[in-house]
Order: structure tokens, then sequence, then C-alpha cells
């Protein structure tokens, strides 16, 4: 890991660029009632900020319309209703001022719109022509600086087909120019090109480029602090740290907070870590995210004419690590195995085994004195029975937990002295002569070239479409076989201790993670058997070292 330090707080992550200029949903700008002998009317002005339009859009729109209904007479103008927005047919979904301003009308507050065209109100042809309809039924009287004020307020077969003319034409420019901006980032992501919006965490912009067949660009390139700070990340959740402590050290190692300069959200060092972009790969059309719905984002990359995942910009790590990454972060996103709020930390999970087989797991007992009082018990048991039927565990094993834990790390604490971590060097390269090495390594190496071999089958005829995810399910499968087989390598590789510094390991036991203390147990104790009875914890508690 790097271990330059910098200065907390200067690699801020900004904001999301907000509007240049925020609009209320409506403002009131004129008197509170109409100048005598006038009718009162509002305007609907918005800009379209990906249809050219420049900042200055409403303000000429304002300018126009008043300058309009002042030769016209007979109007005061009492208010406006704004918006600020894209040109797309779906940003209606966030247009609070038109949202407001068609409340007002079926609440009959409003008699009487201006706004600078038509197709400023709407852009789909049969809803921009309903609204019309509905306005006349409502007798609210619509005023265009571009449009005729007939074809918008008579009901005769003419205006109707004029005006419809006019939203259809407005309908197909914007889906015309909807397909044009989807081909040219279908292109640049093809290509490999950054097309705006946030940048990734961990890269930034690069210099224009230009591809083989001519299309030019801006790639991504690694940024000098947050690349290194993702490779820090894989190695810490590899080494069982949590994503809080990930944000943690990001602060006081490379100054990476939020824009407001707290710890970098764990939702999104999360986010960064299963991003495929990783590895590599460029995201592409990824849908919205539905609440209750999981989507794997391997299925949402850009691919080129053959179908071959599109290298986009530098990975932070191979694609194995990353899928042992991905795969880790999940484990710990659904573990069910996690500590409650207020509860007990319960260190001996996933470790410790009744004697039928079953695992023990945590559990809080209440018990009430004979004066009243509740006093809270740990214990770890066997559910053995519970799970498979009664009769499948005889002896129903229970053990109090503080009793459990202190007992197993005084064993620990006794093995990570200089003197054992040297006796566990020589058992390693005694262990490193035996016959069954051999055989580990070559399991290893063809599980390996399985996972290979299912790694260059993506984007082939056979699996498109349903069977990517078969395909994805046989290299997670085949990753963990890999997993297994290095950790048992690892065990007996020469001169691996499985703990570089036991003094400084028990120093700051404390202030390490409950993830991060079951991982170090891990590399010392293959399993903990418990015993049902009624004896001393020595007596009941037997473990079995790593060999």
């Amino acid at each position: 890991m790097n271990t330059s330090r910098h200065q907390p707080g200067v690699n801020a992550r900004p904001g999301r660029t907000g509007r240049s200029t925020v609009y209320p949903a409506y403002a009131q700008t004129g008197p509170e009632s109409p100048t005598p002998g006038t009718k009162p009317i509002f305007l609907y002005l918005r800009l379209s900020k990906y249809h050219k339009d420049k900042a200055d859009a409403i303000e000429r729109q304002r300018i126009d319309l008043t300058r309009m209904l002042t030769a016209e007479g007979g109007w005061t103008i009492m208010g406006e209703y704004i918006d600020n927005d894209s040109a797309s047919s779906a940003a209606i979904k966030t247009r609070k001022g038109w949202r407001q301003l068609n409340a007002d009308i079926k609440a009959e507050k409003i008699g009487a719109v201006a706004f600078w065209k038509l197709d400023r109100t709407n852009r789909i042809a049969s809803q921009c022509i309903e609204w019309i309809g509905d306005c006349q039924r409502a007798g609210v009287q619509l005023r265009s600086h571009q449009d005729s004020t007939d074809e918008l307020n008579t009901a005769t077969a003419g205006a109707k087909l004029v005006t419809g003319i006019k939203a259809l034409l407005a309908e197909v420019e914007t889906d015309s120019m909807s397909e044009r901006q989807l081909a040219s980032k279908r292109h640049l992501a093809e290509a490999g090109f950054h097309h705006g919006g946030m940048r990734p965490f961990g890269w930034m912009q690069g210099p224009r480029v230009t591809d083989a067949m001519g299309r030019t660009g801006i790639r991504l390139i690694p940024h000098p602090v947050e690349h290194q700070a993702l490779k820090d990340a894989v190695d810490l959740v590899l080494a069982g740290k949590s994503l809080a402590q990930i944000g943690r050290y990001w602060k006081e190692q490379y100054g990476i907070t939020t824009a407001s300069g707290a710890y970098v959200y764990e939702a999104t060092i999360y986010r960064s870590l299963v991003s495929p972009r990783m590895i590599g790969y460029r995201m592409r059309q990824v849908p919205e995210h539905q609440r209750g719905v999981k989507i794997d984002l391997l299925d949402y990359i850009a691919r080129d004419a053959s179908g071959e995942p599109v290298i986009s910009q530098e990975p932070v790590c191979d694609r194995a690590t990353w899928l042992r990454v991905r795969r880790l972060l999940e484990e710990a996103k659904t573990s069910k195995a996690r500590k409650p709020w207020g509860s007990h930390e319960w260190l001996l999970t996933g470790l410790i085994y009744c004697q039928c087989g079953g695992r023990l797991y945590g559990h809080q007992k209440t018990r009430h004195r004979a004066s009243g009082e509740k006093q809270v018990e740990y214990v770890y048991r066997c559910l053995t029975n519970r799970h498979r039927g009664a009769g499948n565990c005889p002896g129903s094993c229970t053990i109090n937990a503080n009793k459990a834990e202190a007992y197993v790390l005084g064993w620990f604490f006794s093995q990570i002295t200089d003197e054992a971590l040297a006796k566990a060097r020589a058992r390693r390269r005694a262990a490193r002569s035996d016959a069954a090495v051999d055989d580990l390594l070559a399991q290893l190496d063809e599980a390996t070239a399985e996972k290979n071999a299912l790694l260059a089958k993506q984007g082939t005829s056979a699996y498109k479409g349903a069977m990517v995810t078969v395909l994805l399910g046989l290299i997670e499968d085949a990753q963990n076989r890999i997993d297994v087989l290095q950790r048992r390598v690892d065990a007996v590789e020469l001169d691996h201790l499985v703990i570089t510094d036991g003094p400084e390991v028990i120093r700051s036991w404390e202030s390490k993670g409950i993830k991060e203390k079951r991982n170090f147990l891990r590399r010392m104790i293959q399993q903990i058997d418990a015993l049902p009875g009624r004896g001393t914890i020595d007596q009941r508690i037997q473990i079995t070292p790593v060999a």
C-alpha cells in the first residue's frame, strides 16, 4: 500500500454540479390583483439546456412576452412558472414548474397563460393536443409569441390540424435528436471514450485522441491520488477491513473526503469497488436503480463490433482479484451473522463447531433474577436439531461466549510470539517437501485454466442473453475453487508466515474491526470444537491450528 501522506481534505470529492440558476416552480412578479380594466395572465418560461438554448433563454422569453402583452394591452402579468431542464421527452418527470402550472389550472386559479412557443410546453404531440383541449374546456386563454392565437384558442378542425402538425413536428425533432445522441454515444462507448457526466472515482479526463477508425474523443486516465486509493482499498478488503475503515483510511492517508469534509460514504466506496470500471471496462446504458431489483453490472458494459468488452481505462486490478473483492463485499452485505446494534460481536462465528459437525451460532439469553432484575448472557449454541430435526445432535452444545472468546484469544496471542512464529516458519519449510503440495499446485493450475477458458467464451454466440448469467455462475464457481486451493497452497508456501508482526497485532487488537479480528483468527485456527457438558472452558474447547 502507498504510505505517502497527504493533507486531509485536499482531495475532497466535489458535490454533484447543480444548475447555474435555480428557479422556483412559481414566482409572483406582479401585484396582488390585476390593474383595473385588465385581465390577469401568467407566464410559462422554459430553458431547454440540450436544445441549444443559451443561459439567458428564460430572460429573453420574459422580455419578448412582456413586450407582446404590453403591445396587446389589457393584461397584467401576475407571476411566472419556470423550468430549467433538458429537451428529452422524459424531462417532463422533473418539470416542477409545469406540474405546478397544471395543478393551478385544475384548481381554476389561472385564466390565461402566455409562453414563447408551443414546443416550450410539451414536445409529445398527443399530450400537447390534450393539454390545449384541457385549457379550452377550463376556459384558459393561451397566448404565444410564435404561434397563432386563433390556432391555440379555437376548436375548429383547421385549428386543431395546424396545432397537431406543429406538435408532431416538435416530437419528431426530439426523437431525431435523441437518435443522433444515442448513435454518437454508442460510437464513443465502442471507442472507449468518455462522453460527459460526473467523472468516475479513480480516473479523470485525459487528452483528446483519435482511434484507429478515425473517431475522436477523450479517454479516462488514472487520477494521481484516487486511482492508488482504489488499489489500496482492494488490499484492505482482502485483508478483512470494513468499508467504514476504508473511508477513514482514505481521509487520513490521501485526504479523500466528501464535499463537506466527512468520510466518503460506505455506499460510494461499495459502488466504486463493485463497478466493472475496476478492471477497465466501460459502463453502458445501466438501467435506473429499482428497489428490490438486482442487476449484474457485467451485463451493461460496452462491447466492440466483435462483441468483446471494451477496455477504456487503466484497470485497478485483474479480473480474478476483482471477482474476489466483489464476492467478499456481497457476502458482508448479505451476511446473517453481522453484529446487530447493541449486541455481542460474536468473534468465533464461522470457526466454532459442535461435536455433531454443525456450527455454533451466537444467541442472546435473558435471565430474570429473583429480584426482578434482568441479566443478559451471550452464548454460542448448536442449532442442528432446530434446522434438521430432533435427534440429529445428541449433545445440543451451548457454551458461554465471553469465556470461549477469552480462552481462544489467550491461545491465539500465545501463538503469535516471535518464538511461535519461528516454529511456524520451520513447519512450512518442512511442509514444502510434502508430495501433497505438488497435487495442490496441479489442482490450482487446472482450476485457473478452466476459469480462463470460461472468460474467453464471454461475448461468443454460445453465451448470449440469459446464458450470460449461466456463464458468470460457472466463472464464479471456478473462482471459488481457485480461492480455496490458493489458501491451501499459501498455508505451506516457503517462508510464508501467518502473521509477520505478532506483538503489533496484540497491541492494536482492540482497535481492529470484528471482520479483521476474525480474519486474523482464521490465519492461525482451522477449527474450534466445542463439547457439551458443564466442564471448565479448557476442557470443553479444542483448537485445531492451521497445518
